[in-house]
């Protein structure tokens, strides 16, 4: 246990954005079991604090000053057996992934390495398997649960099954995973990568892109983003500092296919880079190649389900954000439907059906430049009102755009109305509630 002033406790309090999220927690406890996290979530009922929970990954919803933050960097094990990964919650995707591949299986992981397993699954998951096999949060077989008055719970569908329903995209807010049991599915290798096109290539890129969509099978997911690449040393030649437009896809069919299926999006132009190949599942984290630590920047973003990338919604694009001037570092727009539409809104809490999502990142050195982006931002999403579902992706709702409104479009009316049944179930004090929290309906 760290308290303020311990040696140790600043680097127990900081997350992987640690430039530009500061917390201060009352005290930081660092489990290395699930009998651990028991003792400290009955310590903190005894001192009527707040709990927090930090897996490893990205997704910090709001800071856990003056709370009990529980914080799972000493959990990382991954253990794989009759294509099952169990889990600890401190793990991230790269773990579960690599420790796969050998059995040649692959996780429902995201687009990053370094997303954390545990809040990525309980926030829905929408990876590079999401058309074939659906959403991470789908894949979840099983969860040992620390609730709010102490308890160790194993929670699936015969044990606790209400519990285990909300868990499958109701995030953190029922209790602590202290690790997971997943579904691995039957990949060990891809036709993958990305395209990347110049932005004055961009109106017909992302037209051609959005039209070329209608016709891909379920085995195959992919992205589009209009990206201003910074002009760093770590960017390849090509694209540093190039304002661009970058078609992403991972296909897990045979790969002659994937060259027929990517030959138009690969030819609308002359392409500034194009990396797609056959690869094991183990370099999925090349495509999206995102970064593996976060850039010194502070952001804000936005976004919600989309109808349709229509040649309304490119011209929208283009005209707020294809100007770097703009402040916007980066706009995506990922295809969903496939598996995801299919499954029964019932099923589990994630509810997301919406055969687009579609998200907004302006980046800035201090928080006094990024006002500029978070205005074209703002004026983006606005621009596309029109076309936008109003579903959102708990996982990517930006901390400042949070708020009780925003996590109920996160989720259909009646799932919504049983997360709350559940809240009042397993947390009616609202003890986990630095997260998109779902309140109690006592302080609904």
């Amino acid at each position: 246990m760290f308290v303020p002033g311990d040696d140790g406790y600043d680097t127990a309090r900081h997350t992987w954005n640690v430039t530009t999220f500061d917390q201060h927690p009352a005290m930081v406890v660092m489990p290395s079991a699930a009998a651990d996290v028991a003792a400290a979530v009955t310590f903190a009922r005894e001192h009527e604090l707040p709990i927090a929970v930090q897996g490893g990954g990205h997704g910090h919803p709001r800071p856990a000053d003056n709370a009990l933050l529980v914080n799972f960097a000493a959990m990382t094990n991954v253990e794989i057996a009759a294509g099952i990964a169990r889990v600890d919650a401190g793990a991230k995707w790269r773990d579960v992934v690599a420790a796969a591949h050998p059995h040649g299986l692959a996780p429902l992981n995201g687009f990053a390495a370094t997303v954390g397993v545990s809040g990525y699954t309980l926030g829905g998951g929408i990876g590079w398997l999401a058309r074939q096999y659906g959403a991470a949060a789908g894949s979840l077989r099983s969860a040992d649960v620390v609730t709010a008055d102490g308890r160790l719970l194993h929670a699936d569908d015969h044990h606790h099954a209400d519990l285990f329903w909300g868990l499958r995209g109701g995030g953190g807010n029922f209790g602590i995973v202290t690790s997971l049991e997943l579904n691995l599915y039957p990949v060990k290798e891809v036709f993958g990568g990305f395209v990347a096109y110049p932005i004055a290539d961009g109106n017909r890129a992302l037209n051609v892109y959005a039209e070329w969509t209608k016709t891909v099978p379920d085995t195959l997911t992919s992205a589009v983003r209009l990206v201003h690449f910074p002009p760093a040393p770590v960017i390849p030649e090509p694209l540093r500092g190039a304002s661009t437009v970058v078609i992403m896809a991972c296909f897990t069919g045979a790969a002659a296919e994937g060259h027929d299926l990517l030959k138009s999006v690969r030819s609308i132009g002359k392409p500034l880079l194009d990396t797609f190949r056959t690869m094991p599942y183990a370099e999925i984290g090349t495509i999206a190649n995102d970064p593996p630590e976060a850039p010194p920047l502070f952001t804000f973003g936005n976004g919600g389900g989309l109808r349709d990338l229509s040649p309304a919604v490119v011209d929208a694009v283009l005209r707020v954000a294809g100007d770097r001037t703009a402040g916007v570092f980066l706009v995506e727009a990922r295809h969903t439907g496939g598996a995801l539409a299919r499954q029964p809104e019932d099923a589990m809490a994630f509810s997301f059906r919406s055969p687009w999502f579609i998200s907004a990142l302006a980046a800035a050195p201090t928080a006094q430049a990024l006002e500029g982006g978070r205005r074209s931002v703002l004026s983006l999403i606005e621009a596309l009102k029109p076309d936008l579902t109003g579903e959102v992706l708990i996982n990517i709702v930006d901390p400042a755009v949070a708020s009780p409104q925003v996590t109920r479009s996160a989720y259909s009316v009646e799932n919504y109305r049983k997360l709350v049944a559940l809240k009042d179930t397993y947390d009616p004090a609202n003890v986990f509630r630095f997260n998109h929290n779902i309140a109690p309906s006592k302080r609904a």
